[in-house]
């Protein structure tokens, strides 16, 4: 399968869809964030960090694009940051990919060419309750790790640091 990153501020319509799109990724983050994550009295999801990503300067707010179609986002932020760990090049900040297209390697491709086109340390973090998304994640940074990956709890989630 044929699949892309693109950047989702170059097209009204690619940033339209990610606006579209990203309350649903909120909606499945609020399954395991105990409460960050929550609708407000007008049934919108808060807090509502997109408009950062979208923002100019070291973020990359890519889609990603199988066969003319866009199936999810990855959300990346360079440094530096004071979000980002002291000698961390990026930040791998949400991933998403649609619900019925998971489990179909759209999402470790998606990554393979994340790393390859941004290589360099990384980190991530993942809530430690989203156990699919943990063993996604360590299955995908041992083989995709140039070498071996940390991971460390902090607080409700999991912190990794790897090279790519």
């Amino acid at each position: 399968m044929q699949l892309s990153l693109i950047d989702a501020r170059v097209s009204p319509i690619d940033r339209t869809w990610l606006t579209n799109v990203y309350p649903l990724y909120l909606h499945d983050l609020s399954e395991f964030d105990d409460g960050l994550y929550h609708l407000n009295e007008q049934g919108l999801w808060e807090p509502d960090f997109l408009p950062y990503w979208l923002g100019a300067g070291t973020h990359w707010p890519l889609l990603l694009v199988a066969e003319s179609q866009r199936v999810g986002f990855a959300l990346i932020m360079q440094a530096p940051s004071a979000f980002m760990q002291s000698g961390r090049e990026y930040l791998l900040g949400e991933f998403f990919v649609l619900r019925n297209l998971r489990r179909t390697g759209i999402g470790r491709t998606a990554v393979e060419i994340v790393f390859a086109r941004f290589p360099g340390l990384w980190e991530l973090s993942v809530l430690q309750r989203n156990t699919g998304a943990l063993a996604f994640w360590r299955r995908l940074l041992s083989s995709c790790s140039k070498e071996p990956y940390s991971e460390q709890p902090v607080n409700t989630t999991v912190s990794f640091s790897f090279c790519t």
